[in-house]
């Protein structure tokens, strides 16, 4: 695979995306805690839906990465070496830190070797490590999406081509339709392995976020014709992304009030169902807007966001670790004020030790084994150069 310029807003908007999973995480912790009001869970469900574009745009990022980069030859055990080492090492590694965190925390025994095994596989090690399962997925099955979205790119002319992605959008939400039936069929059949990916794991069948990669596929064969997509269809999602966050809010508020006071679930806000869909697609075009309009001004917020995007791999494996450090402050320091602000409090708190950590472990010899990437030894009056997954 020969060296392309890197496209400058990717790293940005993964640093965008980072932020906003430690935000969510932040906020499931705090609109349980006792003492919280209703106001708390309102203002705690705008900023969940505010961020809730992460996992998607994660996913599109994979999908723009691997089509820009991969346009040539692809030699499939090169690739998925590459990832090995680079994306499933770190996991297994973090993967056994949480482990034996779950082992010290109920009993202090021995780790299982077999039940470790199975949950490397579905990634229950830690609530976050879902996403890594999922996301290797899309790795394992990259050359099958790439060999299908080339020949059907190939067999239309290219103004037609919005249109198709289009169409591919909307079975997309189709398909979110027949996720509760689909789950209720496997269920009965009692496949092996298969029922359990549609029902206990759905929420990491790759499956069910297909379109966000083949839309960061439709990105990566053409960046400047995707970038001019993002400016002309602004009247279209801007609109709707409002319009969908105020019609989930209230929704929202509307389930906190029960007969037994202000209770606070976001289950609603699960990314498997249809209005999700098409708010979590309005989010890629809204995050990925806001990521040119920071890289476009350029300033210390584009340089900040484009380092913690570089770091993020690294940070996003250990930040589940973090926001329980975050928790000690919170209980020892914080545990009069307001719940909205103890939320932003762990959320800062924990996105800051979580880069820092991972910078701190990069910069050693096994640091492209437990966070994904490596800083080189500092050039001859230079600065520190990253070595990281492409």
């Amino acid at each position: 695979m020969s060296r392309k310029e890197k496209i400058s807003e990717v790293a940005l908007l993964r640093g965008l995306a980072f932020a906003a999973v430690v935000l969510q995480h932040s906020v499931a912790h705090h609109a349980v805690a006792q003492g919280a009001r209703i106001q708390d869970g309102v203002l705690m469900t705008l900023l969940l839906l505010c961020s809730k574009f992460a996992v998607p745009v994660f996913v599109f990022i994979t999908g723009m990465v691997l089509f820009y980069n991969y346009d040539g030859a692809l030699k499939y055990g090169t690739f998925l070496r590459k990832r090995f080492m680079d994306i499933i090492v770190p996991y297994i590694i973090w993967s056994l830190v949480y482990e034996l965190g779950n082992q010290l925390a109920q009993d202090g025994g021995l780790i299982h070797p077999l039940d470790f095994f199975l949950k490397l596989l579905n990634g229950k090690s830690s609530y976050h490590l879902w996403y890594i399962v999922m996301i290797i997925q899309c790795y394992v099955l990259f050359p099958v999406f790439r060999d299908v979205v080339r020949r059907l790119s190939a067999l239309m002319p290219s103004k037609w081509r919005p249109a198709a992605l289009a169409g591919v959008g909307a079975l997309y939400v189709l398909l979110m339709f027949a996720v509760g039936p689909v789950y209720h069929m496997m269920d009965k059949l009692q496949l092996p392995v298969i029922t359990s990916w549609f029902t206990l794991y759905a929420d990491r069948n790759v499956i069910y976020f297909f379109f966000y990669f083949v839309l960061g596929a439709a990105a990566g064969m053409n960046v400047k014709r995707w970038d001019e997509w993002v400016i002309k269809a602004q009247r279209v999602y801007w609109p709707l992304f409002i319009v969908i966050t105020g019609y989930l809010l209230y929704e929202m508020i509307s389930l906190f009030q029960t007969p037994q006071g202000a209770v606070f679930s976001f289950n609603y806000l699960s990314l498997l169902r249809p209005v999700m869909a098409v708010y979590c697609v309005t989010s890629i075009f809204a995050a990925y807007r806001v990521a040119t309009w920071i890289a476009h001004k350029g300033g210390r917020a584009a340089s900040l966001l484009t380092s913690i995007g570089t770091l993020s791999y690294g940070a996003y494996l250990m930040h589940a670790f973090m926001l329980r450090v975050t928790y000690y402050f919170d209980e020892t320091l914080f545990a009069e004020w307001n719940h909205v602000l103890r939320t932003l409090i762990s959320f800062v708190l924990c996105a800051v030790f979580s880069i820092a950590g991972t910078w701190l472990l990069a910069r050693t010899p096994l640091g492209k084994w437990v966070v994904g990437l490596q800083v080189r030894p500092r050039p001859a009056g230079g600065p520190p150069a990253l070595q990281k997954q492409a």
